[in-house]
């Protein structure tokens, strides 16, 4: 019996004759189908002679096979009916999924099946193939975490395959197309076997239906045994530890790496003892370890997880993320990680923390349904690698009874003596260069560290979690209304209230400042606001998001957006410590400069980020009256925290709110959170708040603008952006449907045809609710000038159109979308996010989405084609680019 969640969903396991498992579940009401494939096979298992082959592999089974040998075939198959798509290698395992509205799945799997039947591998794709792998390398050569990685893997044993470069590139993948076939054909030959695969289908019709076209499909897969796995050595050579290591990273970052070789982990244990342990080395809140380097200016974020999972060791990684002090106090901050993790041991291995694990384990399985369908999807292709079958939904959620020795025998490998310290500092320097993401680094000896935590302080561990609620069995017996209601409108205050199905609840709140928030202290002193009240509630919000509240607060043109997900009864306790610390909690001079610090990291990191990604967020830094990273750091280096607290007395005294309520809760709760919302304010007769709508800098339609990045990054990207001059539901059906379509040509043309970059994108972007579409290009080889030659020649002059397709296709985009946008109108979260961006923007009856949607559906080709050419492409063109 296969262990699911309590859904609607129906479950079954069947091996084909070849030997693939096969794990089916039908879900009728499910608005997305899917499908993913997992070979127990990954970078860790290619030949050392030539770095990459797995990932090149996995990027050549999408260009065409036997069957269906057009190299974009599945991509326009999947996007053309609103669908998505994706694979990533693995060190032991690489997972190749798609989502695609139900109706379509037959086409889809047949496609996909033919990927591990009878795929093309043409020569002339594989060369072409190879430079994008080397594009994609060399667009992550200066990432921090590539080149950290980097400097970990020549401290291992070299005979580990862990230690060895995996990502591939042009010297690696160099040999002539036609060996490099050879390779790829012997490497899928071994490893591509049923035996080695695992299937999941997840699709809207009964599971006999599925099994039969799962059997249809799939039925010519390879079969075979599978060779029995090689023997590796340890990650770490004993004898060779503790080590202590001095890395010099490309960007400015202050880091503290405490990395120790453990056994590996056996999921298939139950147990999560690395997980137990992780939990209580991150708490947060007063008394922890986080929180008393944090009080120190020290440490400004701490993550504790496994780093690499191999056999018959994995690498247990302690990152502490310090301040620039922080990173001169590094012996007392290790002796402190031994202190706490002394404290753990004496009394933190808990059977009630262990009952608590399992409840909120319990919960998270029984609400797995929330899952994107290719999350789900791509989630399970790993868990039938990891569990038996009957336990592939239930594996990762499944906690056994407590035994606290597995606990302590995990622990007992976290000592000084089993310690690589590796400290990322900007003033490191080094004596040699790690290769493939070159960073330079020093071998300084053992660390250096005291026994004990010589500060006078006793560390405190989590307490129980209060906001661990039972939770109810199943939807509750209420009707869903279709539009939310206004329950209370004092000009100040507007609550609305929207019954929807489901267990969970959405809450929506606009804390709104009367004051104008467009400068550019306006958005620092917003943002550092948000970073304090973060760093004070740090242990109430973890607790929260540990207990399945999810919860986010954001900065808006006119205020803080708080947005929260959850169960009724979870909303007060939050609601009144966080109303609570916003009144009354002083804002100190430590907790102000760790604000200030976190933020600056933050936007430091930002700064660093890939260009394309850079690229888009500019329409709404330089169009929507934003700042860019480099701005917002300058103006911080002129604030004070006695600007931060003049703010906020500001702030509240003129401060009035809306909020959207939505979901499993009824009016009288409602009016009861909402009640504690306006008893929080200050009373006192004040007038009502007025609402803005966020200003959009003017354009006129035929000309052209550009603004430049100021990008770190060595690759030239450009992005061109078409903004709508109004929210018509029309426009906005149009700029949609465009999207995809603009899409899968201008990828077909610019990356596969001309292999102008790894990025190459076209996007539907909306600026403020207003329509838009972004193309984008990111190249390691072509100048500026020359990406923008391209781009325009491609909407412009390159025959045939982007929009000249036939009417067959054209439906099928519509349709895709159609289906997605009746999706989102199905799920209760998506419906309550619609429901508050319209009431965001005066549309009281929430008519929106619903208009777009009719839009959409009444839409015919030849109108689309006049609207490129008439109306899209006459629109100003916004040029962004480095």
């Amino acid at each position: 019996m296969i262990h699911t969640p309590p859904d609607h969903r129906q479950s079954r396991s069947l091996t084909l004759p070849s030997g693939l498992r096969v794990l089916l579940l039908s879900d009728p009401a499910a608005d997305q189908a899917g499908a993913a494939m997992g070979v127990g096979a990954g970078s860790g298992d290619e030949p050392p002679e030539c770095a990459g082959l797995a990932h090149l592999l996995e990027h050549m089974l999408f260009l065409g096979t036997e069957k269906y040998p057009a190299p974009d075939e599945f991509p326009r198959y999947v996007q053309g009916h609103g669908g998505r798509y994706n694979a990533t290698t693995e060190y032991d395992l690489t997972r190749y999924f798609f989502e695609i509205p139900p109706d379509h799945l037959a086409g889809a799997l047949d496609r996909f099946a033919q990927f591990f039947i009878a795929p093309s591998l043409s020569v002339a794709a594989i060369a072409q193939e190879r430079e994008v792998i080397d594009a994609e390398y060399r667009a992550r050569r200066e990432d921090d975490e590539q080149r950290i990685l980097g400097v970990i893997k020549q401290l291992l044993d070299p005979a580990h395959p862990a230690s060895r470069f995996f990502a591939g590139n042009r010297d690696t993948l160099g040999a002539v197309p036609e060996a490099l076939r050879r390779a790829l054909l012997a490497f899928r030959e071994r490893y591509y076997r049923a035996a080695n695969l695992r299937l999941v289908v997840v699709g809207a019709a009964p599971l006999d239906a599925l099994e039969r076209q799962v059997g249809h499909c799939f039925e010519g897969i390879p079969g075979g045994a599978m060779p029995p796995p090689a023997a590796c050595p340890p990650l770490i050579q004993p004898d060779s530890l503790p080590l202590q290591v001095e890395l010099q990273p490309m960007h400015c970052c202050h880091e503290l790496r405490l990395c120790f070789p453990v056994p590996a982990p056996r999921p298939e244990d139950y147990l999560q003892p690395w997980e137990y342990l992780g939990e209580l080395l991150t708490c947060r809140g007063p008394g922890s370890l986080h929180g008393r380097l944090a009080d120190r200016g020290w440490l400004t974020a701490i993550d504790a997880s496994v780093l690499l999972q191999t056999r018959p060791q994995a690498l247990f990684q302690i990152q502490l993320r310090l301040t620039a002090n922080g990173m001169a106090h590094r012996e007392a901050i290790t002796a402190a990680v031994f202190t706490y993790l002394q404290r753990i041991g004496a009394d933190g291995i808990a059977a009630w923390r262990h009952r608590e694990r399992q409840t909120l384990a319990e919960q998270r399985f029984r609400h797995l349904a929330t899952t994107s369908t290719i999350e789900f999807v791509k989630s399970l292709a790993r868990q039938l690698h990891r569990y038996p079958v009957e336990e592939a939904l239930r594996g990762p959620y499944r906690l056994d009874a407590f035994q606290p020795q597995v606990i302590a025998d995990c622990l007992s490998h976290l000592t000084p003596r089993n310690l690589l310290a590796l400290a990322v500092d900007p003033e490191a320097t080094g004596d040699r260069i790690s290769p493939w993401f070159p960073a330079p680094y020093r071998i300084s000896g053992a660390p250096r560290h005291r026994d004990t935590w010589a500060e006078a302080c006793r560390f405190t561990l989590s307490p129980p979690n209060p906001f661990i609620l039972a939770t109810p069995s199943g939807p509750p017996e209420t009707s869903a209304s279709s539009l939310p209601r206004l329950l209370h409108d004092s000009g100040r205050c507007r609550i609305w209230h929207q019954s929807l199905p489901g267990t969970r609840t959405e809450l929506y709140v606009n804390l709104v400042l009367a004051r104008d928030l467009d400068t550019r202290s306006g958005l620092v002193l917003t943002e550092l606001l948000i970073a304090w009240l973060e760093q004070e509630l740090a242990g109430e919000l973890q607790q929260a998001r540990a207990a399945g509240l999810r919860l986010t607060l954001e900065r808006y043109h006119q205020g803080i957006t708080l947005q929260a997900s959850g169960f009724p009864g979870q909303f007060e306790r939050l609601l009144q410590r966080l109303l609570r610390c916003l009144m009354h909690d002083p804002i100190t001079v430590s907790r102000f400069d760790l604000a200030r610090q976190v933020l600056q990291a933050r936007w430091e990191a930002q700064r660093h980020d890939y260009s394309f990604r850079r690229l888009l967020q500019l329409p709404a830094v330089r169009l929507g009256h934003g700042f860019s990273e480099e701005e917002r750091l300058a103006e911080m280096t002129t604030v004070a925290v006695e600007s931060l607290q003049a703010f906020r007395h500001e702030w509240l005294h003129g401060a009035g709110f809306d909020c959207l309520m939505a979901g499993r809760l009824e009016p009288s709760q409602a009016r009861h959170l909402a009640a504690v919302w306006e008893a929080a304010l200050p009373s006192g007769d004040r007038p009502a708040v007025v609402r803005r709508q966020p200003v959009i800098a003017p354009l006129r339609a035929g000309h052209t603008y550009h603004y430049r990045l100021l990008a770190t990054h060595p690759d030239s990207a450009v992005a061109l952006y078409l903004p709508a001059p109004d929210a018509s539901p029309l426009r906005e059906a149009c700029h949609r449907l465009l999207a995809p379509l603009l899409h899968d040509a201008f990828f077909q043309r610019l990356r596969v045809e001309q292999q102008l970059g790894y990025v190459v994108l076209a996007r539907y972007l909306p600026l403020h609710e207003r329509p838009g579409l972004i193309l984008l290009v990111q190249s390691p080889s072509l100048s500026v000038a020359e990406l923008q030659q391209r781009i325009g020649h491609f909407l412009l002059a390159s025959e045939p159109s982007p929009v000249d397709i036939d009417p067959a296709r054209f439906r099928h985009y519509r349709d895709g979308l159609l289906q997605s946008l009746r999706g989102q109108l199905r799920q209760p979260s998506q419906r309550a996010e619609q429901c508050w961006s319209s009431l965001t923007v005066g549309d009281t009856a929430c008519q929106r989405p619903r208009q777009v949607l009719r839009a959409v559906a009444d839409l015919t080709l030849e109108e689309l084609q006049r609207f490129y050419q008439m109306q899209w492409l006459p629109l100003p063109w916004v040029w962004l680019h480095t």
